[in-house]
């Protein structure tokens, strides 16, 4: 159980103190957010303020303006150069300027005719030569020191229902007259400027958005500021004082009394008794700490006696708790204690977790060919390789009868592969002839590795090594695999609770197991030859058929426990009378079970029943490849005690027609895979060439996984002698399988 870490008397000061000065931090940045935002406000205000002052200015000079445009368009002058325009120039250099109509701020001046073009002349070069009748509103025109105000005004006509004769244009430079004309309270006028952009020309009433300005300087509202900012650090200053005085007053009337009763209780943890407590008030005493100073030295004094014993007792009994009494290493408890810890220590850390998983391949045929005594031999000289190969501060656990464990941390996929190479290595180079065992010793490792060190990823590693054990226990693949998510898939459902558990149970205790029989139908004759047992478990009104089984009881190597559980169940049947005479039955038997020394013993049960009826056991697995000479010899002496012999699932992988040169077999049963090649006509002529051939070499030929009417035309013409499938008939419980034809001597007809 993982140990709640309750805080001390200081933390809760400390808490205290800080949630003090939390909140005071928190009321001063309040109150200064406060001040900041009246402060912004105040200078919000007079920006506005000042805005609207240059804009009133603005305006004004703006009216200056065409009011000068205005004046000299009704000048007679003007209105005499556009009757005489040859003197246009003349008059605009010696006379224009010198008449005081013009003020000192026109750069420059221009009069254009009725259609809107320019008298001539030769200096003019601030104003357009051409306007587009009716002129355009007042300009603001970008300059290169400072803007201008460029103003097109109608010359009025004589009467008021005549076109204008003509147009003046001024432009006018305004800037000064804009910072010296006005009196401004908010801006600093030297600082006032206007930015265009990329633009060259603005409307004259759109100057304010692109004017730029300083403030002048606001000594009444700096002085406020100053002062609320004074009296913010002030009334922290005095809050923070006082908040620090109550922090130490209350650590030297309680905190400090009580740290130093806890220091001491610290210090008898750790020395082996003798200590005293003196008194922890100092000046000014508590009676309740001085009561558990007194209790304290009583109870220490008391216990002095006994802690030496109790001290050596439980340091023997935790390593007897947590060690495995046959091989030396850690046992499952300390195991699931590791387990545990890990998620809190792996997250305080970045690197890859691995979980390791090494179970024995046939350790329980080992166990029962040599006896426990070499069997635990075996298991001791495996623990201390794998043991040996570890790092420091790594552990290795025995969690099951043949399976260890270890959890690695900073281990990635790299190191995990490295590890496990080295552990078989260890393994290879053991001499375990010196226990009597004639064939290798070889072990099978699962490894998952978690990059992300959070609770869920490391809590799946358990899950995903045992399904990179499942893959290493099959045929063909390396003793070594490291989890990857595609063989999540080929395990879906492997590992589900109550299938898990119903598993389990009827292979231990033989609870939910119920048989269900299929027909082989002997296709000369057209009817049952005998009858395929499979195998289907019940458990609460479920019933979990083979594809669920089966992955359950390879993952647990639980084959040939699962086999005699099947065998016991059948023999019950039959010495019952509940499987009747005549009714002939094919066993299917795993390879583990065909090679291990025992199986000639356990059907020998069986032999009396072989004079009413005939027994088939159907041999399957890949494992029979590595063993096949074993598996030669068992079924040689099962055939001599009157058993048949079927090769099943031919086509299928690993069955080939090597075991047909090597092992005994009676009939050869064609995988499904290989029936549904049929409808294949390329393929079509492989089946019937196996068929031919095998017929040929004397075996009795069965197709199974018959769907169809087609597919069973098809095997009756290749030449098959039995045919099984869904067509036929499906597998059903005994009480269902029962027609009178099987009380006749035809149902013994030879497969």
């Amino acid at each position: 159980m993982t140990r709640t870490r309750i805080p001390s008397i200081t933390h809760y000061a400390l808490l205290l103190a800080a949630l003090a000065l939390v909140t005071l931090a928190g009321f001063g940045l309040y109150t200064w957010y406060q001040v900041d935002q009246l402060r912004e406000e105040v200078r919000d205000n007079g920006r506005e303020a000042a805005r609207q002052e240059l804009a009133s200015a603005l305006d004004h000079v703006r009216t200056q303006a065409t009011q000068q445009a205005s004046r000299f368009a009704r000048w007679e002058e003007v209105r005499q150069q556009l009757g005489t325009p040859q003197y246009y120039a003349y008059w605009k250099n010696h006379r224009m300027h010198q008449a005081a109509i013009l003020a000192d701020r026109v750069v420059d001046a221009r009069i254009y005719d009725r259609d809107g073009v320019a008298l001539p002349d030769s200096d003019a070069i601030h104003l357009p030569g051409a306007i587009e009748p009716p002129p355009p509103a007042p300009r603001a025109v970008r300059g290169d020191s400072e803007p201008s105000l460029l103003i097109i005004e109608a010359i009025p006509a004589l009467t008021a229902t005549d076109p204008p004769p003509g147009y003046v244009g001024l432009k006018s430079q305004f800037l000064d007259s804009l910072r010296e004309g006005h009196v401004f309270r908010y801006i600093n006028p030297e600082s006032i400027r206007f930015d265009f952009g990329e633009q060259h020309a603005i409307p004259a009433t759109e100057l304010i958005r692109y004017a730029q300005f300083d403030l002048r300087p606001n000594p009444m509202a700096d002085q406020v500021e100053e002062l609320l900012s004074g009296a913010v650090i002030n009334l922290g200053a005095i809050l923070g004082v006082i908040t620090l005085a109550l922090f130490a007053t209350l650590v030297y009337l309680i905190v400090r009394p009580l740290h130093h009763i806890s220091g001491h209780i610290d210090r008898l943890r750790q020395s082996s008794g003798g200590l005293v407590l003196e008194r922890v008030g100092g000046v000014l005493p508590i009676a309740e700490t001085e009561k558990i100073r007194e209790s304290l030295n009583s109870y220490q004094a008391r216990l002095m006696d006994v802690h030496s014993s109790l001290e050596e007792k439980n340091r023997e009994f935790w390593r007897i708790a947590h060690h495995d009494a046959l091989t030396g290493v850690r046992n499952r408890r300390a195991f699931e204690e590791s387990w545990d810890t890990l998620p809190r220590l792996a997250t305080r850390h970045t690197y890859p977790v691995c979980f390791a998983l090494f179970d024995i391949n046939h350790f329980k045929a080992i166990n029962d060919s040599y006896g426990h005594q070499v069997g635990d031999a075996v298991l001791q000289a495996v623990a201390r390789d794998i043991d040996e190969v570890l790092r420091d501060g790594e552990h290795l656990f025995r969690i099951g009868g043949d399976e260890f464990a270890a959890i690695l941390l900073d281990c990635d996929r790299s190191g995990a592969r490295s590890l496990g190479e080295r552990c078989l290595e260890r393994i290879r180079h053991t001499d375990f002839t010196q226990f009597g065992v004639r064939e290798p010793i070889k072990v099978s490792i699962g490894m998952a590795v978690a990059t992300d060190n959070d609770e869920q990823s490391l809590l799946t590693l358990q899950w995903q090594a045992d399904v990179a054990m499942y893959k290493a226990k099959r045929p063909g693949s390396p003793q070594v695999v490291i989890f990857t998510p595609e063989l999540a898939k080929d395990a879906q459902g492997l590992y589900s609770n109550w299938v898990n558990n119903a598993v389990y149970d009827a292979v231990t205790q033989g609870t939910g197991i119920r048989m269900s029989y299929q027909p082989v139908i002997a296709l000369d004759e057209g009817h049952p030859s005998y009858f395929e047992t499979l195998l289907r478990i019940e458990h609460q009104d479920e019933v979990i058929g083979p594809a669920d089984i089966f992955p359950i009881v390879e993952a647990r190597r639980l084959e040939v426990d699962l086999d005699r559980a099947i065998l016991n169940r059948l023999l019950r049947d039959l010495r019952s009378s509940q499987i009747p005479a005549g009714f002939g039955i094919s066993i299917n038997l795993s390879g583990p079970t065909v090679v291990n020394a025992g199986i000639t013993q356990w059907m020998e049960a069986f032999v009396p029943f072989l004079q009413d009826r005939q027994i088939i056991l159907e041999v399957t697995e890949t494992a029979l490849i590595t063993e096949i000479g074993q598996a030669t010899e068992n079924l040689q002496k099962l055939r001599r005690q009157g058993f048949l012999v079927a090769l099943d699932d031919f086509g299928s992988g690993y069955s080939s027609l090597r075991y047909l040169a090597s092992m005994p077999v009676d009939t050869v049963k064609f995988d499904i895979s290989l029936i549904r090649t049929l409808d294949n006509p390329d393929q079509h002529q492989i089946v019937e060439s196996l068929v031919q051939m095998i017929s040929d070499a004397g075996y009795t030929t069965v197709a199974e996984g018959i769907e169809t009417a087609e597919q069973l035309t098809r095997v009756r013409n290749l030449g098959f002698n039995f045919a099984q499938g869904y067509y036929l008939g499906p597998p059903v419980p005994l009480s269902q399988r029962l027609p009178p034809a099987l009380h006749s001597p035809s149902g013994r007809a030879r497969p």
